[in-house]
């Protein structure tokens, strides 16, 4: 969607919002959502999908607005013809990489929350003596730059950065289990 909007010539800003074309304003009010998410305008309640937002930007019918996209985009989508073997294959693999890419992106999101509640534990301990450290303190205190980093590359490295720390997620999450799921109830509502 951001895609369409910014080829079409409006350029979402940081929180995604873009003036609302439909309507001629000033003030932005049409979010854009990120990847397949579409779009709404908050002042005038259009929504929907990119072939939305495209059927409505041309005044089109949804195949002549995915007609559209595909000239536009360089799909290469056998609209007007069967399909050929290799286009069924072409289209299998843009759906498992977009089921990978959205599973990816789940644990992603997980995975910096619980890595930042990791984090939390091992801020948050502060034994007056080294015998009063419980395990999970002292495990998480270990792990803390790590983890800080991981969190980092997590919310905004790199693909290679973040693909990295995923083929480590066993590791990753267990010591993140072993520091949250044994917590002490004293950190528990911290």
């Amino acid at each position: 969607m951001e895609d369409v909007a910014r080829h079409y010539g409006y350029e979402p800003n940081r929180a995604g919002f873009i003036c609302c074309p439909f309507r001629g304003e000033e003030t932005p009010s049409l979010k854009v959502y990120p990847g397949n998410g579409g779009f709404h305008c908050f002042g005038c309640h259009a929504g929907g999908s990119v072939i939305d937002f495209t059927s409505k930007l041309f005044g089109l019918d949804p195949l002549g607005a995915v007609r559209r996209l595909n000239e536009d985009f360089l799909l290469g989508l056998p609209i007007d013809r069967k399909p050929t073997a290799e286009d069924r294959r072409a289209a299998r693999h843009r759906v498992e990489l977009a089921a990978t890419r959205q599973a990816f992106e789940e644990w992603r999101r997980k995975m910096v929350n619980q890595l930042n509640a990791a984090i939390r534990v091992a801020n948050q301990a502060r034994p007056a003596t080294w015998d009063e450290m419980t395990g999970q303190q002292a495990l998480a205190m270990r792990w803390r730059d790590t983890l800080e980093n991981y969190a980092d590359v997590l919310a905004g490295g790199s693909t290679a950065e973040q693909m990295e720390i995923f083929r480590l997620r066993k590791e990753v999450t267990d010591v993140c289990n072993r520091i949250l799921n044994d917590m002490p109830k004293k950190f528990e509502a911290a």
